[in-house]
């Protein structure tokens, strides 16, 4: 069977994407010729060619604009509905996904009220799960960049996360289970957030912060230790520093890895100098993920594909893969037991040959 018929129909959940980042092309389009007055058309359709950005600034020019284009609960509601049916089509049981809620709430004046988005994601996550059978929840995002103002020192001012949080404890209800910390961390450590986190906690709600990626082991290490971390977005990086490592195998802390995205946004070289095999030979305990695969240009299916074809993954390492996403989500009980049962039931079917556990590389590749 080929490699890509044999993803595609593995149950599996996703843990690192964001909304704004599963915007369809075609839809920001349309998104965009509604909203004409904001001039954005021939922006959005350099969209389609995600291979050329050069740097994390040029790719966060183009998330800005998706950010801009969903400016109503009925945007909110198509963008979440067409997100069920691209799980569906990969059978992605389950997704976590990233929302940059301070921005869409603040910016770009919008004109739009948290419950116009919680609205929204409620008519889009409903019908998705009624018509595609899957299931979503949010994780809202901290903005860290946005934090900062001033040189030696650098003054932290922490308005926007104590908002977010409390966005993300009204949304509770709603299906949001986690706060995160995202953008480039440069001149954006995490140890400052510190407080905002562990009220979060306090209130139940997940720690699932971004950490090495345009960083290193240090902001993996201060997220841990400094935000309570329960995942961590990309936290590639800690293989710089195997104590740090240590620390993410000791606390069973999962790595929600996208590594395409780390590609295209020059975190490494080439896809043979990414680390994810060696942070899972080491015991870290990893997913794979899409990261904004509309524009990355990636999905949950084509990391999977690439990871194999890389590192020379068999089958049964892919369905250990799934498995993880699983087990490192906030699902509840019920729909985590659901969709292990599930992948149990498509390895008995689709692994019964046990030559088909042999390396990739006799597995049939789709070009």
């Amino acid at each position: 069977m080929k490699l890509d018929k044999l993803v595609k129909t593995l149950p599996k959940a996703e843990l690192h994407i964001h909304l704004e980042g599963v915007i369809d092309p075609t839809t920001a389009l349309k998104l965009a010729h509604k909203y004409s007055h904001l001039g954005v058309v021939e922006k959005v359709e350099l969209l389609q060619e995600a291979a050329a950005f050069k740097s994390y600034e040029d790719f966060h020019s183009y998330y800005q604009i998706c950010m801009q284009l969903m400016r109503s609960a009925d945007d909110f509601a198509l963008v979440a509905y067409e997100c069920g049916q691209d799980m569906m089509n990969q059978n992605i049981r389950y997704r976590e996904m990233y929302i940059s809620i301070y921005q869409h709430l603040h910016l770009f004046e919008k004109n739009l009220h948290l419950h116009d988005v919680f609205d929204g994601l409620l008519m889009g996550c409903q019908k998705a799960q009624d018509d595609f059978d899957v299931e979503m929840q949010w994780i809202f995002g901290i903005p860290r960049n946005r934090h900062f103002s001033g040189d030696n020192p650098r003054i932290f001012d922490p308005t926007i996360a104590t908002t977010v949080l409390d966005y993300a404890i009204q949304g509770q209800e709603h299906g949001v289970i986690g706060i995160g910390l995202g953008g480039n961390e440069s001149g954006a450590p995490p140890e400052p957030f510190g407080n905002v986190f562990q009220q979060a906690k306090q209130m139940g709600l997940r720690s699932i912060p971004h950490a090495g990626e345009t960083e290193g082991a240090n902001s993996v290490r201060g997220a841990i230790n400094e935000l309570q971390a329960d995942r961590i977005c990309h936290g590639v990086r800690s293989i710089e520093d195997m104590n740090v490592v240590q620390e993410l195998i000791e606390r069973q802390i999962p790595l929600d890895i996208c590594p395409t995205s780390n590609i295209r946004l020059n975190i490494y070289p080439k896809m043979s100098q990414h680390p994810f095999r060696k942070l899972d030979e080491l015991g870290v305990k990893v997913t794979i993920n899409s990261d904004d695969p509309s524009i990355i240009g990636s999905s949950l299916c084509d990391e999977y594909i690439a990871v194999a074809k890389e590192f020379g993954y068999a089958i049964n390492d892919l369905v250990r893969f799934a498995r993880n996403s699983i087990q490192a989500s906030y699902a509840t009980i019920e729909s985590k037991t659901k969709y292990l049962s599930e992948i149990d039931k498509w390895e008995k079917s689709n692994l019964t040959d046990l030559r088909q556990n042999a390396a990739f590389q006799e597995v049939t590749y789709d070009s």
